[in-house]
């Protein structure tokens, strides 16, 4: 994983139908399920379309949506600097810029969490607690959050995207078949994770990790407009799939 927060304890498994439901059911019972502190127990359609079923695709169910874009890290926090020639500040910004594009040709309208290389909230603000307000505040539709990975392995690549309520889980599935669809990336799976950005947002959210600054070709990749504008494409094709399945 890329360094999301280093005071951030995380908890990831990886999702399944049974896997969802049991850590969804825990999470109510510790009352921990979300920003008001319990989400309560979901019925299994909540999580959505499965990836065989048949899906709607309308491009302008996209029109009128409020989307926060987060680019992770920013300013004094590189994030992963790997072994690419560019940092993941940089990498996840530039997606962040063509996705911001896209989507607003689309009819949505779009809320970076930043839109430079600067931290969000101001050099002195906690970056977690400073995303999650400006989310918060939009009376937005969704958060996606944009990530490089890394991992000790530097054979591993792939992509993976993370979600912490049910319909974070359904904004999830959505986001991780656009990216690696359009990446053509390693599928690593949608799974449940208890980051801050995701448990504090009080609308659908998802972080995704395009791939891993560790592996030295995925790292290249990252680097290169080509491959980011692609990116941008996959995320903005999940969200169509999602709001055009609500």
């Amino acid at each position: 994983m890329s360094h999301v927060c280093p005071k951030e304890k995380t908890f990831i498994l990886q999702s399944n139908a049974l896997v969802t439901l049991l850590l969804l059911l825990l999470s109510f019972l510790l009352g921990i399920g979300g920003p008001e502190g319990g989400a309560g127990l979901p019925n299994p359609e909540e999580l959505g379309p499965a990836a065989g079923e048949n899906l709607r695709w309308d491009p302008g169910s996209l029109k009128g949506k409020v989307i926060v874009v987060d680019p992770g890290h920013g300013g004094d926090n590189p994030g992963t600097r790997g072994v690419g020639p560019q940092p993941e500040k940089d990498n996840v910004l530039a997606v962040g810029w063509d996705l911001k594009s896209m989507l607003e040709y689309a009819g949505a309208k779009v809320i970076m969490t930043r839109d430079g290389d600067y931290s969000p909230g101001g050099p002195n603000a906690d970056q977690l607690e400073a995303r999650v307000r400006i989310a918060n505040v939009s009376a937005a539709d969704a958060y996606v959050s944009i990530h490089n990975d890394w991992n000790d392995n530097a054979y591993l690549t792939g992509s993976t995207t993370y979600f912490f309520s049910p319909d974070g889980h359904r904004l999830g599935a959505s986001l991780q078949r656009g990216i690696t669809k359009e990446l053509k990336s390693k599928d690593l799976g949608v799974r449940w994770a208890n980051y801050y950005v995701l448990r504090n947002t009080a609308m659908p959210a998802a972080l995704v990790e395009l791939g891993f600054l560790s592996n030295t070709q995925e790292a290249r990749l990252l680097s290169t407009r080509s491959y980011q504008t692609k990116a941008a494409t996959g995320i903005y094709h999940g969200l169509v799939e999602y709001f055009s399945n609500l």
